[in-house]
């Protein structure tokens, strides 16, 4: 622990210069942040959910029974009169400590954010913004950049129900209302490999509602070399199984889109075997040339100039390889 306290002390948050108050007049939003041993970024989450202009926010922050040092240190110098913090007594996982940390807020609306990811400070403000003025909206979320081991905009397509059809392209941090979190039954915590918000998604979708995106860089995405979705896409068989139970979840929804589902079906299926007959290809061809080089490479070495020309390529190794040593 002693040997992190520069780190620490380089990342904490002067919590007196955030108001401590809630304005009542405006819809609460509750930022739900799980944590599962991420308190090396866990300081910086909280800084991006302090830091709202909108004047109704309280944070949750619910520890996934942590079992490392720096993560309790930091939840320890946490404080202030918006921020709530809880402990799990076993772990619940990444579905379950969203459900709870939810179940314990008193927003209208609740953001999820994960304890390595940060939010941009106008995001809120622009979110409520939008679903105030809609009914029909079910969802907010915008676009976003990556961080950490990759930068650059995270390269998600526009929001489109074809899109959904086929895979997520909404990330877990979008604004939602809490009623309709309780209508759908939560997260399924029936999922580990990191399916859990498109099934949430798809739930919102089937209460008839629409989902929005913001066309603006408003949320950050920590990238990291090892995390739960990196596992979870390495894993082939258990994001099948997931994929799987999640069309038995949605038997409304894909019933709803089953032409579209087939049609997007067909051009995947069809845009795979087009891929795999260039790869196969490519690969021919390059087999045909390792071939020939070689052949190539057995003429030159059987060459009268090949032979006469070996004691100077010997004495230009040694030569090269004693300069390297110098070095």
């Amino acid at each position: 622990m002693e040997g992190s306290n520069d780190f620490i002390m380089n990342k904490l948050i002067d919590f007196s210069q955030y108001d401590t108050s809630i304005n009542t007049s405006y819809p609460l939003v509750s930022i739900v942040i799980p944590c599962y041993n991420d308190g090396e970024y866990l300081l910086e989450a909280v800084n991006s959910a302090l830091s709202q202009t909108y004047q109704s926010v309280e944070i949750i922050i619910i520890d996934d029974a942590s079992c490392d040092e720096t993560t309790a240190y930091i939840l320890s110098l946490i404080s202030h009169p918006r921020i709530a913090i809880y402990r799990n007594e076993k772990n619940l996982h990444l579905s379950g400590t969203r459900n709870r940390g939810i179940s314990l807020s008193n927003g209208k609306y609740i953001l999820p954010l994960d304890a390595d990811d940060m939010i941009d400070e106008s995001y809120v403000q622009k979110a409520v913004e939008v679903i105030e003025g809609n009914t029909s909206i079910g969802a907010v979320y915008c676009r976003a950049d990556l961080f950490g081991t990759q930068s650059g905009r995270w390269d998600l397509p526009d929001y489109s129900v074809d899109y959904m059809i086929m895979d997520n392209i909404v990330f877990a941090s979008a604004l939602f209302l809490k009623s309709d979190w309780e209508k759908v039954g939560g997260y399924s915590e029936k999922l580990k490999v990191g399916l859990e918000d498109y099934d949430f998604w798809l739930s919102i979708l089937e209460l008839d509602k629409e989902i929005f995106q913001i066309p603006e860089v408003l949320f950050y995405y920590r990238k990291k070399e090892r995390s739960m979705t990196t596992d979870s896409l390495d894993n082939l068989s258990a994001r099948q199984e997931a994929f799987k139970q999640i069309y038995l979840n949605h038997p409304v929804f894909y019933e709803k889109h089953k032409e579209r589902l087939i049609t997007k079906l067909r051009e995947a299926l069809l845009g795979s075997n087009f891929h795999s007959r260039r790869m196969d290809n490519a690969l021919t061809v390059a087999n045909e040339t390792i071939a020939q080089l070689r052949y190539e490479k057995e003429l030159m070495e059987q060459s009268a100039s090949w032979r006469i020309t070996r004691p100077a390529r010997f004495v230009m190794g040694v030569f090269r390889k004693f300069c390297c040593r110098r070095k």
